[in-house]
């Protein structure tokens, strides 16, 4: 039987409805610029992708830095030139509004309510500690880790040896969820952490990333699993 002494999340997708406040802030980007044509929803998407793409193409840099240039690598095909004051308050506009009214997956609250009242529970984010700040949920939490804090982004080994460290719980008494394939289950399982894949999306696992030892539609599977290690 799993000994689990401690729980690990990803926060953004995973804990909370990052998509939906990320639509509207770009949303807020696109009104600003007066591209009532483009799809907020399509164009965030994309945004995050090239923001994804930027930061793992180098070393640690804010995540606020990346957003910008994903943000300026996907509104410059759409004819958009606007100067760096101007670029700077609208990374601020989308990333703050992407964080802030980021609200909780309806079966959230209950199930880490019922957990923290038995084990540490900590979210490892890629955020920076200013945006992370931003989001009402985040204060359900005492134990959290920033990509700022580790200086280096999932899935390097880097942060989760230092979310390993800050635990004091040996990796394999670690149960790590999330729904990201690249930046989690790639990241989580080489440094010895079990791992849950919430596949809120119904999506195919890659065919490079490793399985998880547990797969959920949402976290309610995780409290049978935890329930049954206490």
């Amino acid at each position: 039987m799993l000994d689990i002494k401690a729980v690990t999340f990803d926060f953004w997708g995973t804990l909370v409805d990052v998509d939906t406040s990320g639509e509207l802030g770009m949303a807020q980007v696109l009104s600003d610029l007066g591209l009532s044509k483009a799809d907020p929803r399509t164009l965030y998407f994309d945004w995050d992708a090239a923001t994804v793409r930027r930061y793992r193409s180098s070393t640690w840099r804010p995540y606020f830095d990346w957003g910008l240039l994903g943000l300026r690598d996907v509104l410059t095909p759409l004819g958009v030139d606007v100067n760096q004051a101007h670029l700077n308050r609208l990374a601020e506009t989308l990333m703050a509004t992407m964080t802030s009214r980021a609200e909780p997956h309806p079966e959230v609250p209950a199930i880490i309510s019922a957990l923290k009242e038995r084990l540490p529970l900590m979210p490892i984010t890629n955020m920076d500690q200013r945006l992370f700040e931003m989001n009402a949920f985040k204060s359900q939490f005492t134990l959290t880790l920033t990509a700022e804090e580790a200086r280096a982004f999932k899935p390097s080994a880097l942060i989760f040896n230092r979310a390993i460290e800050r635990l004091g719980v040996a990796p394999r008494n670690i149960l790590h969820v999330s729904l990201s394939q690249f930046a989690d289950l790639e990241g989580a399982m080489p440094v010895g952490m079990n791992v849950a894949w919430i596949n809120r999306n119904s999506e195919t696992l890659g065919i490079h990333t490793p399985k998880p030892l547990y797969e959920f539609h949402d976290l309610n599977g995780l409290k049978s699993v935890v329930e049954a290690a206490w």
